[in-house]
């Protein structure tokens, strides 16, 4: 499940929002692994807005993972769910300017603008003590990111959002609950041109085994 996270600047206030692409699961050919598709998408919700002021700032929402549905079948060897930030094909790995029109004042686009302001990376972190998820028998999938330090979101590396071990039937598990995202922009985050956003993109990937 690849997905864009942006951050639309506009004057002092800065949002967050995230958009899906398309999904995403490992192709394997080992005999015990287990069949897993996205039967509902995962979807990070928009964030609550940010005035900038000059400091450093964290701001945090609730409700920001919707309630998706994995599918397994085949041989029960266990799943799992990663969430990782990806930089190819004219992607971006970080939050970086970009234009989504035609045009953006001076800026071109759509696009990524060549030589962009960026933001670190791990500047979103993801929450999901408030979650959880139903739907088989036997012990269910647990979510990853439940204590404290949360995952990060915006990083290269593979981070574990779910697991289930093979005690979890093969099913189609839902998620419910709420999952908290947090932003962390630093003191000298730049304002954009009028139209350009912070865009990062994600990919969401299913893969078999706990």
């Amino acid at each position: 499940m690849r997905t864009i996270a942006r951050i639309p600047v506009r004057h002092a206030a800065l949002a967050l929002a995230v958009v899906v692409l398309a999904p995403f699961v490992p192709a394997t050919n080992a005999r015990a692994a287990t069949t897993l598709t996205f039967k509902t998408d995962p979807v990070l919700g928009t964030l609550t807005g940010v005035t900038l002021n000059g400091q450093t700032q964290t701001t945090s929402t609730t409700t920001s993972l919707n309630d998706f549905a994995v599918k397994s079948s085949g041989s029960n060897a266990g799943w799992n769910m990663t969430v990782q930030s990806v930089s190819t094909g004219g992607k971006s790995s970080v939050f970086k300017e970009y234009c989504p029109n035609t045009t953006c004042g001076t800026d071109s686009g759509p696009g990524y603008v060549s030589g962009g302001y960026t933001l670190p990376a791990d500047s979103l972190t993801l929450d999901t003590s408030g979650a959880s998820m139903a739907g088989g028998t036997g012990t269910a999938p647990s979510f990853t990111c439940s204590t404290s330090p949360f995952c990060d979101v915006d990083t290269t590396t593979a981070t574990k959002v779910v697991s289930a071990t093979t005690a979890a039937s093969l099913a189609t598990w839902t998620s419910s609950g709420n999952s908290t995202l947090t932003l962390t922009t630093p003191a000298n985050l730049h304002k954009l041109q009028t139209g350009e956003l912070y865009e990062v993109n994600l990919v969401w990937t299913l893969n078999s085994g706990p």
